[in-house]
């Protein structure tokens, strides 16, 4: 192929993550569960010979862009490419491989061309059940999570295996949606090879050696250039969150030098006795993503993009934690390193920080007879406001988990339940130069015949997304069940009739608030954002 222009090298990389875009695209349009087809909690992408990452589609999960990369990694020490033959497709299940929770399914299929692999499309999406509790956030050991599956071949030259496929029917409570997004995954690694080959028989490329080579290299080299921007030093923080029994600290420290940034979470708290917990894989690849928006916004990130980041944490602390820990609530762990990061480096760079957000998303899982009588396994995903940013309000959004929940009209039609009310919460982000995002207000009432099981894992009840730069906190959140207030991590039977309210938090603000626009307050005011009395009291609005 000789020597790549910058022009050539544009095209063929474009090209590369337009593949994993159409198969992010199959993969949505042809699943079963309304947590992949509607929340698009799932991801694509494409590894070259070497297992490294080198395309993904824009709309991807971040944290899934990281922990897939390691997961193939993992795939290759357990099946090596002499072990693979074409029509292989490799699947993992275990929290310590892949993403740090077991409802998260890994696949791996070697792309072949000329009797020799390739590359390597790999792909993870959220399962609704694989047995267990659900994600219950009390469970006490990874084996009341569910079945975790080891490294093993779900399809095997081109066949699927039948053993494998009964004893996942066999442990789940909706084995049509589980086993149809398993075929979903490996319809869209079949979309990747056809188009990869397709491209490289219009190019005339044997093999992406080259190509891989110089797109990590030169993201490496643009990361490092941003890199060097940064004030070299070492900024420290830590974040508080609510915990079950007890609050727990995510202490953090960002040291930028010469040889890149690297994040350590030593003097955090030990790991929960519950699921509260996190994997390692998993906080590195979020942590590694809210490091690329600060240093490089908007890049196509690859393995070169993270080479010069590293991520360490004590083993057996919650953001570090050894088999056999439960970690099936590890989201409400993972995105507050996030926050935790933003704060370090909000004295370095803070114009290119966000303030802390509502982060993390809320799932709202439910499981019991439908009103067609079936069995059913859903979820909501309730958001709350995104931090400020430097140069604008927060909006409500996730963060670093940039789900959507299914429209409330889908989800009605399709489960026992009505949403009675769903809106801003007025006065919930926080004040500053630039407001937090707000909450939402999210009403939900059980019409079913018979008892439906919640299981509720929200966070932020307590201890507020913090401004920065002088901006205020936002709200807390507030979780209600028939008008009781609970703690925010329960499992319940919901009895027909029953209401369950739910306020997700704000985001914080950024700036002092006495420095926000007259005309920006005003606006808040008539959408209902901001009440009267907060604009008075917070804003000086309508001022003396």
């Amino acid at each position: 192929m000789g020597s790549l222009d910058p022009v050539t090298l544009g095209i063929y990389w474009n090209k590369l993550v337009s593949i994993t875009e159409e198969a992010a695209a199959a993969l949505a349009r042809t699943a079963f569960s309304r947590v992949v087809t509607d929340t698009r909690d799932y991801s694509c992408v494409l590894c070259d010979a070497e297992g490294d990452l080198i395309a993904q589609p824009l709309q991807s999960l971040p944290g899934f862009v990281g922990s897939l990369q390691q997961a193939v990694r993992h795939f290759l020490r357990e099946l090596p490419p002499d072990t693979l033959e074409p029509g292989d497709t490799l699947m993992t299940n275990d929290p310590w491989l892949n993403t740090s929770q077991m409802n998260d399914f890994a696949l791996m299929t070697p792309l072949w061309r000329e009797g020799r692999i390739v590359a390597y499309a790999a792909s993870v999406a959220h399962s609704p059940d694989v047995g267990g509790r659900l994600l219950s956030a009390e469970a006490r050991d990874i084996y009341e999570e569910g079945v975790c599956y080891p490294i093993c071949k779900l399809w095997e030259r081109g066949r699927p295996s039948d053993l494998l496929f009964r004893i996942i029917r066999r442990n789940v409570r909706v084995p049509d949606i589980v086993v149809g997004d398993l075929y979903a995954q490996h319809a869209a690694h079949m979309v990747t090879q056809r188009l990869l080959m397709q491209f490289m028989d219009a190019e005339g490329l044997r093999d992406l050696d080259e190509l891989a080579r110089e797109i990590k290299n030169r993201s490496e080299q643009a990361m490092r250039q941003a890199i060097a921007a940064i004030p070299p030093g070492s900024y420290r923080s830590s974040v508080t969150m609510d915990g079950i029994d007890r609050p727990c600290t995510i202490c953090c420290r960002v040291d930028v030098s010469s040889e890149g940034l690297l994040v350590d979470f030593d003097g955090t708290s030990p790991a929960n006795p519950n699921s509260l917990n996190c994997g390692l894989n998993y906080v590195s690849a979020e942590s590694m993503y809210t490091l690329v928006t600060i240093c490089r916004p908007g890049t196509h990130v690859n393995h070169g993009t993270l080479r010069p980041l590293a991520v360490v944490a004590p083993e057996g602390c919650l953001v570090n934690v050894q088999r056999p820990t439960a970690v099936g609530a590890r989201t409400l762990v993972v995105q507050f390193a996030a926050s935790a990061i933003f704060q370090a480096l909000s004295s370095a760079v803070p114009d290119r920080v966000l303030s802390e957000a509502a982060a993390p998303v809320w799932p709202i899982v439910v499981s019991g007879t439908n009103q067609f009588g079936r069995r059913f396994v859903d979820m909501i995903f309730l958001n709350g406001g995104l931090g400020a940013r430097p140069h604008a309000d927060g909006l409500i959004l996730g963060f670093p988990a940039p789900v959507v929940s299914t429209k409330v009209e889908i989800f009605e039609s399709e489960n026992p339940f009505v949403v009675e009310q769903s809106e801003y919460v007025s006065d919930s982000g926080g004040p500053g130069r630039f407001r937090g995002g707000p909450g939402q207000s999210f009403h939900l009432r059980c019409t079913a015949r018979e008892p439906v099981f919640v299981l509720l894992r929200t966070e932020r009840l307590r201890h507020p997304a913090r401004g920065v730069a002088g901006g205020l906190p936002g709200r807390t959140g507030r979780v209600a069940w028939n008008g009781r207030t609970l703690l925010g991590k329960e499992t319940f039977l919901m009895q027909p009739g029953d209401l369950l309210e739910l306020e997700s938090p704000g985001g914080g603000g950024h700036g002092p608030a006495a420095e926000r626009d007259r005309q920006a307050v005003q606006r808040d005011v008539a959408a209902g954002l901001v009440t009267h009395e907060k604009a008075r009291a917070a804003y000086g609005w309508p001022g003396d």
